[in-house]
């Protein structure tokens, strides 16, 4: 018996059922009228690192420790990335490894540095500088055309339709490795390309299509090689329209819970150094050099600092900011107000509750304690608060200078756009196999895990979240 795994970053049912129904993506119909289907419940809030985990661990952060990308190390007054060697528990490949079968785990978000396996990893978005594949020999023999960091971004200065060109060659390069990898029992393969074509061409209904085109033509060699075994289609959460970017640590510091260091003065900058090369056309010359090239001059580029996309901790007076934000409203009260911490939350509370947006809308819907998201042993490294927002606004934690992303003037957002999509709750779900009938359920991300366990007949961990769904 063999089980595949399609998970695509960030795909929601309903921007497809329109061409679903004229017979446009016949892979994808065939989960709606073969298979069970329907929306995946996601983590809340909807992030994709610890989203995707919760996926193969089975359990809701709390349990896995790992809220956000990042954590805030009050300690060290910085923000820490985070990685695999993170979370605690056990992916489910690790206990179908332990019972002798073989797994292959390409590009999942997450996953680097890479685990041992009885197989192969290819770990996924965000890497680290060390061996990104598990075996690590395993990368001599990945076709140039499986890119480790994908080069082909949305920017202001590239025609969008050239972009999806080359991200059509990168998606069907991940379904070529499912294929390659084809003797294994257990093949997950994340299309993290999804996310990012949704987040900055939502409103493009042409690339919107071609990004369906190009995953639906994957299903399809999928079931079609897997006619015997089981197909999973899932997401780590789904994606839908925005109006606007809210930047809650500005919001903060206007509010007077967070405090800004005074006349700081900032180097280089990643904005003004890709602008100055737009402006002299290098970017057109690089998009001509070899994939291999373009990701050293990105790297290079990604280690000036960014009023848009780095981590904020330098122009943070941490001493005297009683509250932090992570992106999608997750508040961390510091600890040197710990006395003070439920007047602190409820005042921010109510502020954020007030808060209309440009067109008169509620920004945040609801504000929950971290222990009424969360449960397990790991609740307190959690934030202790979390703003869930109107899905209209996606929360995000730079300090841009601005409380909204449409006041940025042109020139601060340098080589990218503004995001015109953003997560949703409701991911993508379709299971088709034997004995599997049609059937329209709303399943929640940690039931995957223990559903593929029992697919295998191993034992599902007692601690899980997840229920089998067969």
């Amino acid at each position: 018996m063999k089980v595949v795994v399609i998970g695509l970053d960030g795909a929601s049912w309903d921007p497809l059922l329109p061409y679903i129904n004229r017979g446009e993506l016949p892979g994808y119909a065939q989960f709606l009228k073969g298979g069970l289907h329907g929306p995946l419940f996601s983590t809340i809030p909807y992030l994709t690192q610890p989203a995707w985990k919760s996926y193969s661990i089975g359990k809701n952060p709390g349990k896995t420790g790992v809220f956000h990308w990042s954590k805030i190390d009050w300690k060290e007054l910085k923000f820490r990335s985070l990685n695999s060697l993170s979370f605690h528990g056990e992916d489910y490949w690790d206990i179908l490894s332990a019972n002798g079968h073989k797994v292959s785990i390409i590009d999942m978000p997450s996953t680097y540095p890479p685990d041992k396996v009885n197989g192969v990893i290819i770990s996924g978005f965000n890497h680290g500088d060390g061996p990104w594949t598990y075996p690590a020999e395993f990368e001599k023999t990945i076709p140039s055309s499986f890119v480790k960091e994908s080069v082909h971004l949305f920017t202001r200065n590239q025609d969008p339709e050239t972009t999806m060109s080359g991200l059509e060659e990168e998606i069907r390069s991940r379904f070529d490795m499912a294929e390659m990898l084809w003797d294994s029992d257990l093949i997950h393969l994340s299309v993290e390309m999804n996310d990012h074509v949704a987040h900055f061409m939502w409103n493009n209904d042409h690339v919107m299509y071609r990004n369906f085109k190009a995953n639906d033509e994957g299903i399809q060699r999928i079931l079609k090689e897997n006619k015997d075994g089981y197909t999973f289609l899932m997401s780590d959460h789904g994606n839908g329209p925005i109006e606007d970017e809210f930047y809650t640590n500005e919001f903060l510091a206007h509010e007077g819970f967070l405090s800004l260091k005074e006349n700081e003065t900032r180097g280089v900058s990643r904005e003004s150094v890709v602008n100055v090369g737009t402006k002299l056309r290098l970017d057109k010359m690089v998009r001509k050099l070899p994939n291999s090239v373009q990701n050293r001059i990105v790297k290079r580029i990604r280690a000036f600092d960014s009023s848009m996309e780095s981590y904020p901790e330098a122009r943070i007076n941490w001493k005297e900011s009683r509250v932090v934000a992570l992106d999608e409203g997750m508040l961390y009260v510091n600890p040197l107000y710990a006395e003070e911490k439920e007047n602190i939350l409820d005042d921010v509370a109510k502020r954020l509750l007030a808060l209309r947006s440009k067109t008169g809308k509620n920004v945040i819907k609801n504000v929950l304690r971290g222990r009424e998201v969360y449960w397990g042993p790991y609740v307190s490294d959690g934030p202790d608060m979390v703003a869930i927002s109107n899905e209209l606004y996606h929360q995000r934690l730079p300090l841009s200078g601005h409380v909204w992303a449409s006041d940025i003037p042109e020139e601060g957002w340098g080589y990218r756009l503004p995001q015109v999509g953003h997560h949703r709750i409701k991911g993508i779900f379709g299971l088709v196999g034997p004995g599997i009938a049609p059937k329209e359920i709303s399943p929640s991300i940690y039931d995957l895990a223990p559903t593929i366990l029992k697919l295998f007949n191993c034992d599902i961990p007692a601690d899980m979240d997840g229920k089998p769904l067969l």
